[in-house]
């Protein structure tokens, strides 16, 4: 990555674009229509994308993504929102999207299990017990005590 900071970037409408595994700053395709739209997915659809998959959306989580594909490169978008900022990074083809989503997958994953375990309500927490129990191979008794294989 080169040492321009992520908001120094933004401001000259400039993106990060992963493509053969290396990083680099494009012309976000996507800022010359931000003022023709007023909702940032609208200048997203009409930069021709459309969104290709998500992860975080169904629970309330401290991180979602939200994958757009189009033909032409930067094939990919990927939208980051966290609790107060947007990142927006771009893939060029699918084979650097899966490199992205591979690098991302751990901290999305990691993130909503601390989330869902931290916001579990008491009526909820023997499933996250039993899917615990599935998780490690374990199996309980009748009276809830793990069973010793």
């Amino acid at each position: 990555m080169s040492d321009i900071p992520a908001h120094e970037a933004k401001r000259h409408d400039q993106a990060w674009v992963l493509k053969a595994g290396q990083w680099s700053l494009v012309q976000d395709p996507v800022a010359e229509r931000e003022d023709e739209h007023r909702d940032y997915s609208e200048a997203v659809k009409a930069a021709g994308y459309t969104v290709w998959t998500g992860a975080g959306e169904v629970y309330m989580v401290p991180l979602t993504l939200t994958v757009w594909a189009r033909p032409e490169e930067p094939s990919f978008l990927f939208d980051l929102e966290g609790a107060g900022q947007t990142q927006i990074l771009y893939a060029a083809s699918l084979p650097d999207a899966l490199t992205l989503l591979n690098q991302l997958a751990p901290t999305l994953q990691a993130l909503a299990v601390t989330d869902q375990i931290a916001h579990a309500e008491p009526e909820t927490m023997s499933v996250l017990a039993d899917v615990l129990d599935k998780l490690h191979d374990r199996r309980r008794g009748k009276n809830g005590r793990v069973i010793q294989k």
